[in-house]
């Protein structure tokens, strides 16, 4: 059953589409969570407002430690708690020591936020099987391994949430981004039927599929400027306004909108912008027409790549 988030006005409806699953459960003041790839874009602002609105005690990940530090610094100063280890998502050892930590410092493992995710853009003649692996250990694997570490402890205390950052390339999928989106639709996939599987057990499931977030990610990952909405909503003509006010939404207005499904409580999945809107509808009600304009984009314009540029493993 479709239906538009509750408690969202009728602008932001625009921007976010959320389906509910089950009935509500929701966070407590002063829970415990991990959230990965903290360091910037919707990690980083989700853990400051989960620490203004929650008083949010939070283990925080990502590769750059000064960057994480920030963050750390953020949440402290909203009235939360955080610890940060830096490393790569894709360890198992990280993995452990991220729940370890948690419960160690914190005393309880609550929330599990998936948001570490990273792409190789460009067209298949210029990946390779090893791209592909890189790609798929850190966007499905990881938030699995970290998923499977978090459910003994989930079980234990008779609740639990998982929010999983997937994408709307993780509905539908285009020339260029065929790596990418193949581990994102793997994300949505196991997400969604986690959902459905771990209702009876108190454990939500949260299935996040951004379009457009004004995020460092397209520039950490090489992609193509002009696929950039953060460079494009900084133009000065018509198109840098639509960027900035309709096509595309702030990393805050994201985390608003996750902690506004978190507020309500339940497992669910979260289309967020209204270009991802569109798009994941379309798709879904005209797969055909959708497949057939996918192929009919020239791919000069679809590859988000820059040539000869990799995002650095």
């Amino acid at each position: 059953m479709h239906e538009f988030s509750a408690g969202i006005n009728l602008r932001d409806q625009l921007f976010y589409c959320e389906r509910d699953l089950h009935m509500p459960r929701t966070l407590q003041k002063g829970f415990s969570g991990i959230i990965t790839g903290a360091s910037s874009g919707i990690g980083k602002a989700l853990a400051a407002q989960l620490a203004h609105k929650y008083r949010a005690n939070l283990v925080l990940t990502a590769r750059t430690e000064s960057d994480l530090l920030a963050c750390k610094t953020l949440v402290e100063a909203a009235g939360g708690k955080a610890h940060v280890v830096v490393g790569e998502i894709n360890s198992e050892q990280l993995n452990q020591e991220l729940v370890d930590q948690c419960l160690d410092r914190f005393g309880s493992l609550d929330l599990l936020v998936n948001n570490a995710g990273l792409a190789r853009p460009g067209k298949l003649r210029n990946l390779t099987p090893k791209d592909w692996q890189y790609v798929f250990a850190v966007n499905f694997f990881a938030p699995l391994n970290m998923i499977y570490l978090a459910l003994p402890h989930f079980r234990k205390n008779g609740h639990g949430t998982i929010v999983n950052i997937s994408s709307v390339a993780g509905k539908i999928a285009f020339p260029g981004s065929v790596c990418y989106a193949a581990s994102k639709f793997a994300l949505t996939g196991m997400s969604e039927g986690m959902a459905a599987e771990l209702a009876g057990e108190g454990i939500d499931v949260i299935t996040v599929c951004p379009g457009w977030v004004r995020t460092e990610f397209f520039a950490k990952n090489y992609m193509n400027e002009r696929k950039n909405p953060t460079l494009i909503a900084q133009r000065s003509d018509i198109v840098g306004w639509l960027m900035k006010n309709i096509l595309s939404i702030s990393s805050e207005q994201a985390a608003d909108a996750i902690i506004k499904v978190l507020k309500k409580g339940g497992s669910s999945e979260l289309i967020l912008t209204a270009p991802g809107i569109i798009a994941e509808r379309t798709a879904a009600l005209f797969p055909s027409l959708t497949a057939e304009l996918s192929k009919r984009t020239p791919i000069e314009y679809v590859d988000s790549s820059r040539a000869g540029k990799k995002a650095k493993p």
